[in-house]
């Protein structure tokens, strides 16, 4: 039961990173597309997560993280100078501080890519990688994400 603690922490983490992008219909462009990829990236998290609670269908994991590692690999494509128009929940401090946003940005494609890695054969290995990976995620978002009652 305790292994199990931390992957709520990071499913909860990674459900409200999803449904923060709620409402992104009005976005345009490079905004939109960037909130569409994090709420994909969201949904793979969250289908990856349930698997590993249940224990079950481990082995399409492997899907999942490598869609993931693919999606985290155009992060800092989508945040060019300037987009930063609304409904954004980018903060200015992407901009400000680039050269660390795009560090986590790497580093979660790093760990992906681990998970992808990982054997779905052993369970308590792909829950720690996606620890990792969930970790690596949630890196950027008190720096770099807006609060959703600021938006």
């Amino acid at each position: 039961m305790r292994k199990f603690v931390p992957i709520v922490i990071v499913a909860a983490a990674i459900v409200s990173a999803a449904l923060a992008h709620d409402g992104h219909e009005h976005a345009t462009g490079v905004v939109r597309e960037r909130m569409e990829l994090m709420t994909e990236m969201g949904k793979r998290l969250l289908a990856t997560s349930k698997r590993l609670r249940a224990n079950r269908d481990l082995e399409t994991v492997t899907n999942d993280a490598r869609a993931i590692h693919d999606l985290a690999s155009k992060i800092t494509t989508l945040f060019p100078a300037g987009s930063t128009e609304a409904p954004t929940a980018a903060k200015p401090a992407v901009w400000q501080d680039w050269d660390d946003f795009a560090a986590k940005a790497k580093n979660l494609e790093k760990e992906s890519e681990k998970l992808v890695n990982t054997g779905t054969k052993d369970g308590a290995a792909l829950r720690t990688q996606f620890r990792a990976v969930g970790f690596a995620c949630d890196a950027c978002h008190d720096k770099y994400r807006l609060p959703k009652e600021n938006r």
